[in-house]
């Protein structure tokens, strides 16, 4: 038997939020699960790991939390996905933990609404936007503002749920109607619905847009790690995500360079890092989704967390390190991270993408994918592909069925090596549900 006072918090260990106990166990310290809530949607318990906990709770109240972990002392605590901040801010403030951020600005990390309200307050660029219960008052709103095309997405979700691109006011109804009748991701029922401005790019960024003739929106993730206030972009990420009806969907992305590309660095960096003050994000990760607009960039929103899902150990080849290795280096032993983040900037080891694979059929799942003509495209890395239970039609990040990473010395071979992985995916598809 081995006890060990000192414990870390992870709320909600699920989706990318997995890795965070490992990572600490690592580092020697015993970690302890606390769940926000136990109505999770089968996406997310998929990724629970209960061997890496001591103990897993549920949350109830701060009294009966502080009794259960009566003998422990809690060092840390840290949000492992979206549905988890708010509570993580809460309990690392009443445990009083070293580096937390002030819980009374967490609703701004989580509701879209208010997130552009506090970058409207603190004179950082935003985007129009409004929230209403009521269809007559997002078509009034939209009149008064002559927005067309806009936005509407639920107010609390994450990767892409229920995003609709709508060009007049019948889309903007069915839209409306859609997002008000279903539930979040996070199995909450959708009360408000946000409308925000269209953000059109397709000027700036044409000389980027290969696939002609086909609607793609390019926005960018920006992840980073502070520690009071000195905040660090641990990668930024070119996303291209196209257009499945009304929705946009992620199609690929590209791992930008710190030195090749070190303009978008630093144009977004500097944004970014008023993002993050406006927010009150001044201690731990952040991810952050934005376009550039105008030749200026603008947020889409920006989460209190990790990015769901991806394939750390991709980041940690190409650039050396990846967010969840630094986050856990600025609590451990903060002064070693702020003395990383003074080095100057390297190159990639190796250019990276991340494909998302884009299902065009449905059906029950009869038998695993046949991934063998997968294996052999040149510069794979990795692939993470469903294997059970039903098939969608991709029209979101969350039903996409997987993803595939690749890394090569050359940016352009990876392109190759993404066409050839596309021609491929159908027959796949096919087999699985044959």
């Amino acid at each position: 038997m081995i006890y060990k006072k000192n414990v870390v918090l992870v709320v909600d260990a699920y989706s990318i939020g997995s890795l965070i106990a490992p990572a600490f166990i690592s580092r020697g310290y015993e970690c302890i699960h606390v769940r926000s809530t136990d109505n999770v949607n089968a996406f997310y318990e998929s990724w629970f790991r209960a061997t890496d906990f001591i103990a897993d709770l549920h949350y109830q109240s701060d009294a009966a939390l502080d009794e259960a972990l009566s003998q422990y002392s809690v060092q840390f605590v840290l949000a492992g996905c979206e549905f988890g901040v708010e509570l993580a801010a809460h309990l690392a403030a009443h445990f009083n933990v070293a580096r937390h951020n002030d819980p009374a600005h967490a609703i701004r990390w989580r509701n879209k609404y208010e997130m552009h309200e506090a970058l409207k307050g603190a004179g950082v660029r935003s985007i129009k936007h409004f929230r209403s219960a009521e269809l007559a008052e997002i078509q009034a709103w939209i009149e008064q503002q002559d927005l067309f095309p806009v936005v509407l997405k639920p107010i609390n979700s994450a990767g892409s749920d229920n995003i609709h691109i709508c060009t007049n006011a019948d889309e903007v109804a069915h839209a409306f109607a859609t997002i008000k009748s279903s539930r979040n991701i996070f199995l909450a029922q959708n009360e408000q619905v946000l409308v925000q401005q269209y953000l059109d790019n397709s000027d700036f960024f044409s000389e980027l847009k290969s696939d002609k003739g086909r609607d793609v929106d390019i926005e960018y993730c920006v992840n980073t790690v502070s520690v009071d206030g000195q905040h660090f972009v641990s990668e930024i990420i070119r996303v291209y995500r196209t257009r499945i009806g009304a929705a946009p969907v992620h199609d690929y992305n590209q791992l930008m360079c710190p030195v090749d590309n070190q303009d978008v660095y630093r144009r977004l960096s500097e944004y970014v890092f008023s993002v993050l003050d406006a927010l009150g994000i001044k201690q731990g990760v952040g991810h952050s989704e934005l376009m550039i607009v105008n030749d200026e960039p603008v947020l889409l929103e920006t989460a209190a967390r990790m990015p769901g899902g991806i394939d750390l150990s991709a980041y940690t080849r190409a650039l050396g390190h990846n967010q969840l290795n630094l986050w856990v280096e600025s609590l451990i032993n903060p002064q070693g991270f702020l003395e990383y983040r003074a080095q100057p900037r390297k190159k990639l080891y190796f250019h990276s993408s991340c494909v998302f694979l884009i299902a065009r059929a449905s059906g029950t799942i009869r038998q695993r994918p046949d991934i063998s003509v997968w294996k052999h495209i040149p510069g794979l890395h990795s692939i993470k592909i469903q294997h059970e239970g039903e098939l969608s039609e991709t029209n979101s990040l969350e039903n996409s069925p997987g993803h595939v990473f690749i890394l090569d010395k050359d940016r352009s071979s990876i392109q190759d090596s993404i066409q050839l992985l596309r021609e491929a995916e159908p027959a796949i598809y096919q087999g699985m549900l044959a």
